[in-house]
């Protein structure tokens, strides 16, 4: 397998504007629909990118900050004005690469403290080495196709109920160069995943397995099929996984490497 080219500051804001681009034309696009039914205002001033859904103020991945760094704080207190107007709690995602005493000081002088880390993960995009995974086919689903099942199976096996998130969900897979696939095992649906692709760079988001086909290799094997199908194409793959999880042994077993940690912050008086 190539080996992964080396981290530098510019290949991290690479790897994360790519992952940035999907969720944010998700919201661009909710925004746009009439009327606004879920809410959503969007923030970007200075490379500093906000998000506020006023449908969903308990789930801070859709009332996120993100671009945060030392120099962008006016900005930060801009977006924190828009929440507080909102009465919403945000959540602030703070790169490994930007975070130093001062800012986290101006952080904690802000009310904000630390809950938890999450990883991004990158590789070079080239075909894995051939790979069975018995009892399972990997269907693409093409433009225009059906998208019940591949939507059934997304949100079941996120086990999202709220109505709200459900129609964020499938509007973020429905974007514009966003390919989708659908997992079987034994001729059932089992789970479901996502691609993107931004300036050579594909991510790989979406995976969700319905909870009877967990631990059986189902996100393994749309991991596989996924390299595969984007290494003529990309020159990089990346992907987001919470820290020392799972999700990420898995990642790093098909030879992802980590290429940044994103600090979490939230307001302490939100916390339980």
């Amino acid at each position: 397998m190539t080996a992964a080219p080396p981290l530098t500051p510019e290949l991290i804001e690479r790897l994360e504007a790519a992952i940035h681009q999907k969720g944010w034309d998700a919201l661009r696009r909710a925004a746009e629909l009439e009327g606004n039914p879920h809410g959503v205002t969007l923030f970007g001033r200075g490379g500093l990118w906000a998000s506020v859904v006023r449908a969903l103020p308990q789930l801070p991945w859709y009332n996120t900050v993100s671009g945060l760094t030392q120099h962008r704080l006016p900005e930060l207190d801009g977006a924190l004005a828009l929440y507080r107007s909102q009465q919403i709690a945000p959540r602030l995602s703070v790169g490994a690469a930007h975070l130093n005493p001062a800012l986290g000081a101006a952080l904690y002088d802000r009310g904000f403290t630390p809950v938890g880390v999450g990883a991004t993960l990158y590789a070079a995009a080239e075909a894995p080495p051939p790979r069975t995974f018995a009892g399972m086919q990997i269907h693409e689903v093409s433009p225009g196709e059906d998208t019940l099942t591949f939507n059934a199976v997304l949100l079941a096996g996120y086990g999202f109920t709220d109505p709200a998130q459900q129609a964020l969900a499938v509007l973020e897979n429905e974007g514009p160069g966003v390919r989708r696939y659908l997992a079987r095992v034994d001729g059932q649906p089992a789970a479901a995943a996502a691609l993107s692709v931004q300036d050579g760079v594909a991510y790989l988001a979406g995976a969700a397995t319905l909870p009877e086909f967990r631990g059986r290799g189902v996100q393994a094997a749309l991991i596989h099929r996924r390299l595969n199908d984007v290494a003529s194409e990309c020159e990089l793959v990346t992907v987001t996984a919470a820290f020392a999880s799972g999700s990420q042994r898995n990642l790093e077993r098909q030879g992802f490497r980590v290429a940044q940690l994103n600090t979490l912050w939230s307001e302490r008086k939100s916390l339980p």
